[in-house]
């Protein structure tokens, strides 16, 4: 029954029910429990906890993370994932200092000559801690560790994301090294359209901190255009989303509108028309909000007038 309700557990993840996933991995950590099983009651209690964070429901997290804790026979890696989970669950409360101080906890645990790919990705939470908590240069230095370490262990695509990382964290202290940073990254070809959204939007954040609108603006059009290759309509609303505010900040009102307006067709050709609708109709409301209508009807009016192009 308890192997049932985790395989019920995968499979509603999968589909990305994440309440009935929380609820199967609960009733199995009650069977193992039954069967005096506390290893595998302990595992599902720490998976249940993640899910629940993963929905929001911090108080039931809270509550299955303790449940986990108090199990006794873990194996070294269940309890150090505990101890992530309740540095990831301090830092979903608000509490960076908590979270950095908990993720470095596990990383002094770790065994740096055979854990590297688990410990890149722990100096990556920690980062995120960092950012949190404004801990700028920290940040990037974990990144720049965790860039390292993938690197070392065949990851290419996790090492950019690290790099990029790097260079946004420090982009909110010293935009001239977080430049540097960037244009190392970029001197060379994108690996595919999903690295050339990613180095798009990293770039444009760190010119936007940088005070510099309009090359962002630029920055963010090759992201869109990255995404639009790679097929994946997320980045690509991730791009738009970004390109608007650039746009709002150079206040060119006709081109925020534009880049919604061929949103609008774009999202539809990759998800369909209504998912199209669905996903850039409240975009489009809120830059109306922002704008007011007199100002987003001259922005239609000059789009319209303008010739069109994806």
């Amino acid at each position: 029954m308890a192997e049932a309700l985790e395989r019920l557990a995968t499979a509603a993840t999968q589909d990305g029910d994440l309440g009935t996933t929380a609820v199967a991995l609960e009733e199995a950590a009650g069977v193992w429990d039954r069967l005096a099983e506390p290893a595998r009651e302990g595992f599902c209690l720490l998976l249940a906890a993640t899910t629940q964070r993963l929905r929001g429901d911090l108080g039931a997290a809270r509550h299955n993370l303790e449940r986990a804790a108090a199990a006794e026979g873990l194996p070294d890696g269940v309890r150090r994932a505990l101890e992530v989970e309740r540095a990831e669950q301090a830092l979903a409360l608000g509490d960076a200092k908590t979270a950095y101080a908990g993720f470095g906890e596990v990383l002094e645990l770790l065994d740096a000559g055979q854990d590297g790919l688990v410990r890149a990705r722990v100096l990556g939470r920690r980062a995120a801690a960092g950012i949190a908590a404004q801990r700028w240069h920290d940040a990037a230095g974990d990144l720049m560790d965790a860039e390292e370490l993938f690197t070392a262990h065949g990851e290419p695509d996790e090492a950019e994301a690290a790099a990029l990382g790097a260079a946004l964290a420090v982009a909110h202290a010293e935009p001239e090294t977080a430049e540097r940073v960037w244009a190392a990254v970029s001197a060379t070809a994108p690996r595919d359209g999903t690295s050339a959204a990613r180095r798009g939007i990293t770039g444009g954040r760190i010119a936007l901190l940088a005070g510099d609108a309009a090359l962002a603006l630029g920055r963010f059009d090759a992201a869109r255009q990255g995404a639009l290759d790679a097929a994946d309509p997320i980045a690509y609303l991730a791009a738009v989303s970004e390109t608007v505010g650039a746009a709002e900040a150079l206040g060119d009102d006709a081109t925020a509108y534009a880049r919604l307006a061929t949103a609008w067709v774009t999202v539809g050709d990759l998800l369909g028309a209504e998912a199209g609708r669905a996903l850039v109709r409240p975009l489009l409301e809120q830059l109306r909000e922002r704008l007011g209508p007199t100002r987003f009807a001259a922005a239609r009016t000059a789009y319209e007038k303008r010739p069109r192009a994806h």
